[in-house]
């Protein structure tokens, strides 16, 4: 009967890796090599889901912009709110206007500024504004149909500018005396 060449291969594999040679053992790392292995390891557990969160906060600044009045008509004393959440990646200003026609009026502006490390902190960041229309606003408008309108600007972030967010609202501007 001849010999099996097969068995002769893993029966010379076998003997070759039975003998204890300082070549074929496997070396375990030194203890400062563990050490820096598991630093690095939690390092990049922890620092590369917070770069992803904090690159889509410099894509989307503006979480939310709401813009609400006490009512459809402007009187003296309405109350016009505007409430916005940022992303707290960079800073935001909020505009208010009041538009009728070619007439546009500035009633208030507000920043919303970051957290003391944007890049890292993911908190959300909230301002708001108030703004109450007195008799000499309504003055500069004739009564009517008019605009409100919320601007959100956010910053340049990897030379990229955001578009801003706007929201409207239509009202009717009553003045008392007229």
């Amino acid at each position: 009967m001849r010999p099996s060449y097969d068995l002769a291969a893993t029966d010379l594999e076998r003997r070759i890796a039975d003998r204890k040679t300082p070549f074929n053992r496997r070396f375990a790392d030194p203890p400062s090599v563990a050490i820096a292995r598991k630093l690095l390891l939690a390092l990049i557990v922890v620092h590369v889901p917070l770069a992803l969160w904090s690159g889509y906060r410099a894509i989307v600044q503006v979480q939310k912009l709401e813009l609400n009045a006490t009512s459809n008509v402007l009187e003296d004393g309405s109350t016009i709110h505007v409430g916005v959440v940022s992303s707290g990646r960079a800073t935001v200003d909020i505009w208010l206007e009041m538009i009728q026609g070619a007439r546009a009026e500035t009633l208030g502006v507000r920043r919303v500024p970051t957290g003391a490390n944007p890049a890292y902190d993911p908190r959300f960041k909230y301002g708001s504004m108030a703004v109450v229309v007195t008799p000499e606003v309504l003055a500069r408008f004739e009564p009517g149909a008019a605009l409100v309108r919320a601007t959100a600007h956010g910053r340049p972030q990897w030379l990229r500018t955001p578009r801003p967010e706007v929201r409207e609202v239509a009202i009717e501007i009553r003045q008392q005396g007229r």
